[in-house]
């Protein structure tokens, strides 16, 4: 998706009072700067697979997506909005993973008083 698609998004679509969830399908820097100004609290997105081939035993960012991508897996965050880039199960291109394991995220929001 290009960044000005992301730029479209309007502050009228966040609601005061309450927490604004964005699903976004790549984890380009510029939606979460989007989401920072907007005051989205958490963005979740995808696309990246972790790397699909990565040394996360090294560092969770040593991984072919960081070639394209400064947000490739887990959790991140700016300027009070987070993201959490999910490494999902599948392939893209060649129809290998190594070294970054596929995964179902489970979140569970529960209220805050």
């Amino acid at each position: 998706m290009d960044a000005g698609y992301y730029r479209r998004l309007d502050k009228a679509l966040v609601m005061p009072g309450t927490i604004n969830i964005l699903l976004a399908h790549e984890p380009s820097v510029t939606v979460l700067d989007r989401a920072a100004e907007l005051g989205i609290d958490l963005v979740l997105a995808g696309h990246t697979h972790g790397g699909q081939l990565a040394l996360e035993t090294v560092h969770r960012e040593f991984n072919l997506s960081r070639l394209i991508y400064r947000h490739t897996n887990g959790w991140y965050e700016n300027r009070g909005a987070k993201l959490y880039v999910n490494r999902g199960i599948g392939t893209t291109g060649f129809p290998i993973r190594l070294g970054a394991r596929p995964e179902i995220t489970v979140f569970e929001l529960t209220p805050q008083d």
